[in-house]
């Protein structure tokens, strides 16, 4: 399964590098979302509390929103969200 990133725009500056046609190929989001992380370690604390999802990131499969990162990714080429929440008062 081909996942093909979608990030937030100010990802490319944290991470120093270009990151438009960043993809992987993974069975599950969190094997998706590990790889984007050990590809660039910054985005680590954006993504995860330990083993969980950071409640200050919405990721989303093909625009559905997946709280739990063993969610399977079927065959095929799928975009993987990942959206800072919006916070404020």
């Amino acid at each position: 399964m081909t996942v093909r990133f979608v990030l937030p725009p100010s990802w490319p500056t944290l991470a120093g590098t270009d990151l438009s046609g960043l993809a992987c190929d993974a069975a599950t989001v969190g094997q998706a979302l590990a790889w984007l992380v050990e590809q660039h370690p910054v985005f680590g604390e954006r993504i995860f509390t330990g083993d969980r999802l950071a409640p200050w990131t919405i990721v989303c499969l093909n625009h559905t929103h997946i709280l739990d990162p063993a969610t399977s990714i079927p065959a095929g080429d799928h975009e993987l969200q990942i959206i800072p929440a919006l916070m404020g008062g």
